[in-house]
């Protein structure tokens, strides 16, 4: 069981965040920026996320498959933004099961998105059904005995083969990008 999370905890960080060099592109690399903030201001206001959603175009925005990707600090962030009276502007879900949302598109946590720091893009808005993974034959399980004969013990790895791309170059997935550190 360890094992397997590990591996597709691992998988998932390239999916994520992959160079696109020697592993998958990651749909955080492929997204172009919608929203930059301002310089110093590393988390996104609740205008900013406005303005994500609108960098997205329509026929991807109104996608069943479009929602919203970050890490929970930047969920955490949110989620504590107020209105002038004080009261939360984020609303969490309070029916069993049903996604918290944003602007009316479900929120999707991934410990692989970028924390608010300069230059990162740390929420991604779109159709992620335009982001393409694939595993190119079965994971290959392999032990050895004699790889750390020396400590009498067996090693085991584990190999995946496979890649990822953002097939829709046009804007279906958009980025914040925090503010620039002065």
């Amino acid at each position: 069981l360890q094992a397997g999370r590990a591996v597709g905890n691992a998988w998932g960080a390239q999916l994520t965040t992959g160079t696109g060099t020697a592993q998958p592109q990651g749909v955080a690399t492929a997204a172009s920026a919608g929203v930059t903030g301002e310089a110093t201001v590393f988390a996104p206001t609740f205008d900013n996320l406005i303005d994500l959603f609108h960098s997205v175009i329509a026929p991807y925005r109104m996608s069943a498959s479009c929602g919203w990707l970050l890490n929970d600090a930047t969920v955490a962030g949110i989620r504590k933004l107020k209105d002038g009276d004080g009261q939360y502007i984020w609303q969490p879900s309070v029916q069993l099961g049903a996604p918290d949302q944003i602007l009316s598109k479900p929120v999707h946590v991934d410990v692989s998105m970028a924390s608010a720091a300069a230059d990162e893009k740390t929420v991604l808005f779109g159709d992620f059904s335009t982001y393409f993974a694939r595993q190119v034959n079965e994971i290959r399980f392999e032990s050895s005995t004699d790889f750390a004969f020396n400590t009498d013990m067996t090693t085991f790895r584990c190999i995946v083969r496979g890649g990822g791309v953002q097939a829709d170059t046009t804007g279906a997935i958009k980025a914040y990008v925090s503010g620039a550190a002065s």
